[in-house]
């Protein structure tokens, strides 16, 4: 995650959202593909969507609303993957 820290972390264009009762149902356009995020996903996706924000100004919002013993690693493992599938992207 070194290489996401000065960065900001911003929704790709080709995916559309929908809420739907307590998860989020994301399709990328490009692939065609679902995905669906819990209540914490949502959260981060929310965060991104509304703010682009840096990794770091995630990572404090992510610290105020919960609390864990793995919560940094969980969620640099979500960021990665949410990258990998080109779901974000990094500008």
């Amino acid at each position: 995650m070194e290489l996401m820290k000065n960065k900001k972390l911003q929704i790709s264009e080709n995916c559309v959202s929908e809420k739907l009762d307590d998860e989020l149902i994301i399709l990328d356009l490009e692939s065609g593909l679902y995905h669906s995020l819990n209540e914490t996903g949502y959260f981060i996706w929310k965060e991104i969507d509304d703010k682009t924000p840096s990794y770091e100004s995630l990572k404090k919002s992510i610290s105020h609303k919960y609390k864990g013993e793995n919560i940094f690693e969980d969620f640099d493992l979500f960021l990665k993957e949410l990258k990998e599938k080109k779901l974000i992207f990094l500008k």
